[in-house]
């Protein structure tokens, strides 16, 4: 093995597990940094060149977007434990037939989810009472989206399956590329050629087949166990199962979680283009304080795969608790900036005056929680990684989906206000940690590791 390689990939299996997990986790923190940078750069460039209606357009998609992308992209969740799993035991036949179904799977749901994610656009536009005003352009915006989710999730797949084998640096320096091309091109197309919500969603576009071609060609290249052969790329039934068994519920969780946010952005819509703006933009900017915190929980079930793969169980234990220490210390960090320059940052996207209180209140409100939104991921996490995924997805319905439904349908038509929802958040987020907490404490995975 040269130098190059063992620099490059971590194995958490040995050595000191806090520095483990911190080196492992600082480039997945960059990386999900870049790629909240792809959809902020849209939005802050459309709303200070082209105005308040295209922002908000731009900002109205997401949730539509997540929604679908979300099942599939739990997929990339079950690639990565099963092949951490093989690699951290060192089953190199396994680990070729997971890589080869990893990518079948990935090309096969990007092309699906194009499908229909430009069929339905429509569909999607008025059930979430658009207004006539942002509707066009939202619409075009969510059509150029979807032609891009093959290589969103070939990337995806392609980063996680570099992450099982502890290789975190690689999908970095892919995004930074990939962010580069995309900041420029919004400069060019929405500053420069005047192009608006048109240019914004090309310019993502190119983006995402920049990244997408640079993991593959990687895999390709490789001479590592993980390397992605052609004749593997198809459906492999046992793997296949392994995957989907993870990847389902997991999607599905994420699917969910979508759900509450399309009836959020519904009920947000009827407030008006302010409002939608500013709550797109306090979006972008807590997607930056919730993905630093999924790292670690990506890291952690990395960990888990790789040091369940082992059978080092008790390393494992104590990955949990330094994990949750390295969280809370994250998330008091994020959430005192998030608090003390709320309206600044919200000014970054749009100097309306309206739409910074709409988006500065939201996001102080919702910092309070993300100590607690950290916690859970990372329980969930390293369940996940010992092969228990349908746990967390129920945990989720019950504490995330159902509650936050329970408050829109109830609590607004009393109080008809946005604190309703941004209110939902933390409260959601706190039952949802302590059921996952309960569960690792006392739930049926502790058989899967004793075992």
């Amino acid at each position: 093995m040269s130098k190059k390689r063992i620099s490059r990939n971590i194995n958490l299996t040995e050595g000191s597990i806090s520095e483990g997990l911190i080196k492992f986790a600082i480039p997945l923190l960059l990386t999900n940094f870049l790629q909240q940078l792809y959809n902020t750069a849209d939005l802050m460039i459309v709303g200070q060149f082209a105005g308040k209606n295209p922002m908000a357009a731009v900002g109205a998609t997401g949730p539509i977007s997540n929604l679908l992308i979300g099942l599939f992209m739990g997929l990339t969740t079950g690639a990565s434990v099963v092949i951490s799993l093989y690699y951290g035991s060192n089953n190199r036949e396994e680990l070729r037939r997971s890589v080869g179904v990893s990518y079948y799977l990935g090309l096969m749901s990007g092309i699906l989810i194009t499908i229909v994610g430009i069929l339905t656009t429509p569909m999607f536009i008025r059930a979430m009472d658009t207004p006539p005003d942002i509707a066009e352009d939202a619409a075009l915006y969510m059509r150029i989206f979807f032609l891009g989710t093959v290589p969103i999730l070939i990337y995806n797949m392609g980063a996680s399956i570099l992450r099982a084998a502890g290789d975190s640096k690689r999908p970095f320096n892919f995004l930074c590329v990939s962010a580069v091309v995309n900041i420029v091109l919004d400069l060019l197309l929405v500053g420069y050629l005047d192009l608006s919500v048109m240019g914004a969603g090309i310019a993502t576009l190119c983006s995402q087949i920049v990244s997408a071609i640079l993991v593959t060609m990687s895999l390709l290249k490789t001479d590592a166990s993980y390397k992605l052969r052609k004749s593997e790329i198809k459906f492999h039934r046992e793997e296949a199962k392994q995957i989907f068994e993870i990847g389902i519920p997991t999607g599905i969780q994420t699917s969910l979680l979508s759900v509450t946010n399309v009836v959020f952005q519904a009920k947000i819509n009827t407030f008006g283009p302010a409002a939608i703006a500013g709550i797109a933009a306090e979006g972008r900017i807590d997607g930056f304080l919730f993905m630093s915190l999924q790292a670690i929980a990506l890291a952690a079930t990395t960990f888990a795969g790789q040091n369940m793969g082992a059978r080092k169980i008790d390393r494992l234990r104590e990955g949990v608790k330094i994990s949750v220490i390295i969280v809370l210390v994250l998330s008091a960090i994020l959430s005192v900036i998030a608090i003390v320059f709320a309206r600044p940052l919200i000014a970054m996207f749009n100097p309306d005056p309206e739409v910074i209180e709409y988006g500065a209140d939201f996001l102080v409100i919702i910092s309070f929680g993300i100590w607690s939104f950290g916690v859970a991921e990372t329980i969930s996490g390293f369940v996940r990684g010992c092969g228990k995924a349908l746990p967390p997805m129920i945990i989720s319905l019950f504490s995330i989906c159902i509650f936050r439904l329970l408050a829109v349908y109830i609590a607004m038509p009393i109080y008809n206000s946005i604190r309703v929802i941004s209110i939902a958040y933390p409260v959601s987020y706190a039952l949802n940690m302590i059921l996952n907490l309960l569960y690792y404490k006392f739930g049926n995975w502790r058989k899967e590791v004793r075992a």
